[in-house]
């Protein structure tokens, strides 16, 4: 590989002249840059875009923190980061967590170091107190809301879609609500359950909550112990389709089936669903990360009871 030495030996000019010939910033004669241009065309000369980085100290990296795929959260918010981030000249890095706060740790420590412009934490272990001690290295952006009013959020207000969702699950005479969810302690499940106590005046039962519940099968699995209950509220509707697909096949009466996201699954039973809207939240992290306000965006979750 031809590296700027070996043009600048090649043309006999230094190499601060090939580096200002090569990227057009700087006088250069108009005979040595026809020279050095052409030496580098013929020897196919490649610049080192990391080199070219750190020289203008900037990395035009994101970096995207996300514990993983799988579930419609996660999956939504990255299409919309995306998306936002095919009109500018920034790249998207994915770093994968599963949750753990050492990971989280070391890509702050990445940050701190200059790889990335800013962070946007889809979800997030370590502690606020962590994210506020790093923010003067640049943005980091939460996907939830955030005790602090000095870390910047995207994040979708859950209660208003919840609320509905449970008031209609009363109306209808629903007395054993059955959860599935991803995990024991989350923002998510716990904004789930004050809701449901909100409205129905009384504390959750343990054995109301079923958790692990992450991708698609995971509503199959577990559907074995919801038949003690005449209504489920889901984590999305690929699980919620899932339960029901259960309960089919063993010939055995349907509670009612809630679910979220908006999911072609669950368009296809009629089920009703929650709309988060992750699109935006995700399309709203990264303008704050490129724009560096100190803002807190919530999106309002819609209850949609027919398709």
């Amino acid at each position: 590989m031809t590296s700027l030495s070996d043009l600048s030996q090649l043309t006999g000019y230094s190499k601060a002249t090939v580096s200002r010939a090569i990227s057009g910033n700087g006088y250069v004669s108009k005979e040595a840059r026809a020279l050095i241009l052409k030496v580098a065309q013929d020897l196919d000369y490649a610049t080192n875009a990391i080199a070219q980085d750190l020289a203008s100290g900037r990395s035009r990296n994101i970096g995207v923190v996300l514990p993983y795929v799988k579930a419609p959260f996660f999956r939504q918010v990255l299409e919309g980061i995306l998306e936002k981030n095919f009109e500018t000249g920034y790249k998207i890095v994915i770093l994968p967590s599963n949750y753990n706060p050492k990971l989280e740790i070391h890509y702050l420590e990445q940050f701190r170091k200059k790889a990335f412009e800013a962070l946007i934490f889809t979800s997030l272990q370590v502690s606020e107190a962590t994210i506020l001690d790093y923010q003067k290295y640049g943005p980091i952006i939460l996907c939830h809301k955030p005790q602090s009013e000095l870390i910047p959020a995207s994040y979708v207000e859950r209660k208003p879609g919840y609320h509905k969702v449970f008031q209609w699950l009363k109306e209808q005479q629903c007395s054993k609500v059955g959860f599935l969810l991803s995990r024991d302690v989350s923002p998510t499940t716990s904004v789930t359950l004050q809701a449901y106590e909100e409205v129905y005046g009384m504390k959750i039962k343990a054995q109301q909550v079923k958790t692990g519940s992450v991708v698609p099968d995971d509503g199959y699995q577990l559907a074995p112990q919801l038949t003690e209950f005449d209504s489920i509220f889901a984590n999305s509707d690929d699980i919620a389709a899932n339960v029901w697909r259960w309960f089919d096949e063993q010939k055995l009466p349907k509670p009612l089936i809630v679910g979220q996201d908006c999911l072609l699954s669950g368009h296809l039973l009629n089920l009703p669903t929650v709309d988060n809207h992750y699109l935006d939240v995700g399309r709203s992290a990264f303008e704050l990360a490129i724009s560096k306000e100190i803002k807190q965006l919530a999106t309002r979750s819609e209850f949609i009871r027919k398709r």
